[in-house]
């Protein structure tokens, strides 16, 4: 199709609204109605538009096809077969604010992942801080109620703890 063949029909349509502007101004004349001419042209033009737009047909586009959603029981990434680091990612989601997650428990699932590594052979020692956020958690409140504040724990540390207590085998990637 030429440019010539798709504007043809709008200036048809456009020309149509403008004589039925013309008219309804003749009309109007005489009933002794005297009507402004821009407002009715203006007016037969918009839908000589409306209608040329109604008239062409718009490409569609194909449907996208999505992927079935996969729901084997099976099927999970290597990592969230890790019941700890399941725990970890859930601890980590319920963070965000006016969630459950705290950074004590946060700092107790990081203390049982250190557990767990404690059995490999010749684990490297853990930092100060590691240390001490795990042992404040473990803490249970005192006779008083009084339980030891948990500092929180921002994107950055969390990462350097998670890479600390990572194996060996996944630090040297």
């Amino acid at each position: 199709m030429t440019l010539r063949d798709d504007l043809l029909p709008l200036l048809w349509r456009l020309a149509a609204g403008a004589g039925l502007a013309a008219a309804v101004i003749v009309v109007a004349g005489l009933f002794d109605l005297h009507l402004s001419w821009p407002v009715p042209l203006a007016v037969g033009l918009a839908v000589g538009a409306v209608l040329w737009i109604i008239h062409m047909e718009a490409d569609r586009d194909e449907p996208l096809h999505h992927p079935d959603l996969d729901l084997a029981a099976d099927y999970a990434l290597p990592h969230a077969q890790d019941m700890r680091v399941r725990r970890l990612e859930d601890a980590v989601h319920g963070a965000q604010p006016s969630r459950r997650m705290t950074a004590r428990s946060l700092g107790q699932v990081l203390g049982e992942i250190t557990n767990e590594r404690a059995l490999a052979p010749d684990p490297p020692a853990l930092s100060s801080g590691l240390t001490t956020l795990i042992e404040r958690s473990r803490t249970p409140a005192g006779p008083d109620g009084s339980v030891p504040e948990v500092a929180p724990i921002d994107r950055r540390t969390l990462h350097r703890y998670l890479h600390e207590l990572a194996a060996r085998e996944e630090r040297d990637r």
